[in-house]
């Protein structure tokens, strides 16, 4: 099931979560919650729920209000209580590294809410919940949290999407000929509201200094750091919530990009607004979108169906949101606005197209003729994640 197309596997879970939904006559559950207290009864209400009442029907009532629940009511609350767990206000989730439309765990959410493990459980089970009953929710988290779900392995890479600059570090780090030079040791800084803290990141990191010898170790326990170790607990709970509804063997035929999809849906990519606003550069720029590589670009994109054009803006930009204003509205790891961007590169150099996430940009190489152009782009939207050419 893993190799079939992603269609094929919604089908394939849609079929598995209607086969485990405890019939309707054998009990349902009925949430009622105040408008103004919404999330704070939502919460309650999941917290009563044994893991099987999570397959079971539910039926939302906004006390004080006549709506019955045919499918309008429960969609409005999924999207309402989503809306409010991941503001950023509200402590749980902070914004990711990469952009303002994308969001990762706070690692410091349990000093701006005491109940944070209990809500992230109760949060997980909202999106196992979403996924069992073929709910849409809005908010898009970052690729490393997709892959947590999924229990894929996290690589060096990840760390872009939740800090550019950690990542870039660890690069030079990793290029630097005679590390010593830099002075460091197995420590690294946190900052906490405001405040720096520095922790070992293994017993005695203080008096070790990173060498060329153990250079390797240090980026690992660094990446175990950013990636793990710093919001543990959190994750933990959140996943503890998804698979209470979901066994984590129905999702792990799907790979982190559709998932993504399969969670958030497919947006309505269109392709003439993502045209509008991209600028050229390289070879490129001085004909810009009448370059006939940029035409057989176009083209190609213009001929692929939503689900194609979102796997290739998850390659290009590391997720498949779109901003409500459009893509001239996309940003960059600074929070500014990062037009999307098309680089030439030389065909000997790389046959596919290499993104740079962060920046919003890909080196779309030199093809000699449409077919090769199309070969090799369409092999990118169509490759498992771990094959594609991405830095």
């Amino acid at each position: 099931m893993c190799s079939k197309p992603f269609n094929e596997k919604v089908k394939w879970f849609r079929k598995v979560c209607r086969d485990n939904k405890i019939k309707w006559e054998d009990g349902r559950v009925h949430i009622k919650v105040r408008r103004d207290q919404l999330l704070r009864d939502s919460f309650m209400n999941f917290n009563r729920l044994k893991p099987e009442d999570l397959r079971r029907f539910l039926r939302f009532e906004f006390l004080g209000e006549e709506g019955v629940d045919a499918g309008g009511v429960a969609r409005e609350w999924f999207e309402l209580v989503t809306d409010q767990c991941f503001n950023v206000d509200f402590g749980l989730f902070e914004y990711s590294g990469v952009d303002n439309i994308c969001y990762q765990i706070n690692p410091s959410s349990g000093i701006a809410n005491e109940l944070h493990e209990q809500y992230f459980l109760f949060l997980g089970r909202v999106i196992g919940k979403a996924l069992f009953d073929q709910q849409i929710i809005r908010a898009h988290v970052t690729q490393p949290i997709f892959k947590h779900i999924l229990g894929w392995p996290i690589t060096m890479e990840d760390i872009e999407f939740i800090d550019p600059q950690v990542y870039r570090s660890l690069q030079d780090i990793e290029a630097c000929e005679d590390i010593e030079d830099l002075y460091l040791d197995f420590t690294t800084n946190i900052e906490v509201f405001g405040e720096t803290q520095t922790i070992p990141l293994k017993p005695g990191g203080e008096e070790i200094d990173v060498t060329n010898y153990n250079r390797q170790e240090y980026m690992q326990l660094k990446m175990k750091h950013i990636m793990l170790d710093r919001t543990k607990s959190q994750l933990a709970h959140f996943l503890r919530g998804v698979y209470d509804v979901i066994p984590e063997i129905w999702l792990s035929i799907f790979d982190y990009r559709e998932l993504e999809l399969l969670l958030c849906g497919l947006p309505n990519i269109n392709v003439q607004d993502w045209k509008n606003n991209t600028i050229y550069k390289g070879q490129y720029a001085s004909k810009g979108a009448k370059h006939k590589v940029i035409q057989w670009f176009w083209e190609t994109l213009e001929n692929a169906n939503q689900e194609q054009r979102a796997r290739f803006l998850q390659f290009c930009t590391g997720t498949s949101r779109v901003p409500v204003q459009g893509f001239r509205a996309l940003q960059g790891s600074d929070g500014n606005i990062k037009t999307f961007n098309i680089v030439s590169i030389d065909l000997k150099t790389c046959m596919y197209p290499r993104a740079h996430t962060c920046f919003n940009r890909i080196e779309l190489p030199l093809y000699k003729n449409r077919e090769q152009l199309v070969n090799f782009v369409t092999q990118t939207i169509n490759m498992d994640p771990t094959g594609f050419t991405m830095e």
